[in-house]
């Protein structure tokens, strides 16, 4: 095999095109100026073609210049993560896990799988994003979420950039609250006219469900309020007479269940399937999937009061021999 680019060319020549030119690359690295150009030649004869010109307005990138540069910051990428692995390995896995994670699993296993990690791994610290599907998969296409937790309807996401890992199915229905004028509907068309209070989203599982809920587009503004979160429905459905479609296992938590009700539609809303969803440009560290395990395994020992379909865990099944 061909010599391969040095890890600090490709960093020099990512602060040359940061920078706009060799001089201010230079003084950013705390390099000299003939160094740097030493470098970048020795690059460019590594991969057998000139990568940029200098020009008047500062560096120019090559047609091969452009082909390399949209590689360079994954390859970057991917090497810190690679570092990460094996420093979080070999120190008893210091480091961080950032997930993004719809409502339902913040209500019931996310607690519970967050204590029993930091028992197994007290020096790794978790950090929390809210939100539905769409709102989460920018951070996962830019690497700041390790990975998210969503639901979809269908088997899977129209993107091939993210890598899916079935977690669990749940049963969702139309929430309201008890003394609710419509609580005891049984038609959708019955609900017409309701006041609606909907995570907004463009994509995975409520973006389907409101086709089923407004086939003719007849949502309006005065009737539809949206938020990027399904926890902030709860002072709407129990203060303003909204409605909302959410997990049945929501009216487990404390309180809520006594004050809000499932509305008894006869032909039920389909189930949500919740999924793991990464990015496939940025491969999960180790103390990630360590937190994926965890889900899994507090998944199939949760006591859900609806019927849940969990997968099965593929490796670990006790995380107490980790």
């Amino acid at each position: 095999m061909r010599n391969l680019p040095k890890p600090n060319q490709l960093k020099m020549f990512q602060s040359i095109l940061e920078h706009g030119s060799f001089r201010a690359a230079a003084k950013a690295l705390h390099q000299t100026q003939p160094a740097l150009t030493l470098s970048m030649n020795e690059l460019e004869k590594t991969l057998g073609a000139p990568l940029m010109v200098r020009g008047p307005g500062g560096v120019v990138l090559t047609e091969a210049g452009k082909l390399f540069e949209s590689r360079v910051q994954v390859i970057l990428r991917e090497l810190e993560r690679a570092v990460v692995d094996v420093r979080q390995y070999s120190s008893l896995a210091k480091g961080a896990v950032t997930l993004g994670s719809s409502s339902l699993p913040i209500f019931t296993v996310l607690p519970s799988a967050i204590s029993h990690f930091h028992e197994n791994f007290p020096q790794v610290s978790i950090n929390l994003k809210e939100g539905e599907l769409s709102d989460l998969l920018p951070a996962l296409r830019c690497g700041k979420l390790d990975f998210a937790i969503a639901a979809t309807v269908s088997d899977s996401i129209p993107n091939s950039e993210f890598i899916e890992e079935p977690f669990f199915n749940a049963p969702f229905g139309i929430l309201a609250h008890r003394e609710h004028p419509l609580a005891q509907s049984t038609t959708l068309n019955q609900l017409n006219g309701a006041k609606w209070y909907l995570p907004t989203s463009q994509t995975g599982y409520y973006s389907q469900i409101e086709k089923l809920l407004f086939p003719d587009g007849h949502q309006t503004r005065q009737t539809v309020v949206r938020s990027d979160t399904g926890i902030a429905a709860t002072p709407w459905i129990l203060n303003a007479q909204f409605l909302t479609v959410a997990a049945k296992e929501v009216l487990q938590v404390p309180n809520l269940g006594q004050q809000l009700c499932i509305i008894p539609i006869k032909k039920p809303l389909p189930d949500a399937s919740y999924r793991f969803i990464y990015s496939r440009h940025f491969p999960l560290t180790q103390v990630a999937k360590r937190m994926m395990d965890t889900l899994r395994w507090e998944c199939q020992n949760y006591p859900w009061h609806y019927k849940v379909k969990s997968e099965p865990i593929s490796q670990v099944t006790d995380i107490s021999l980790w």
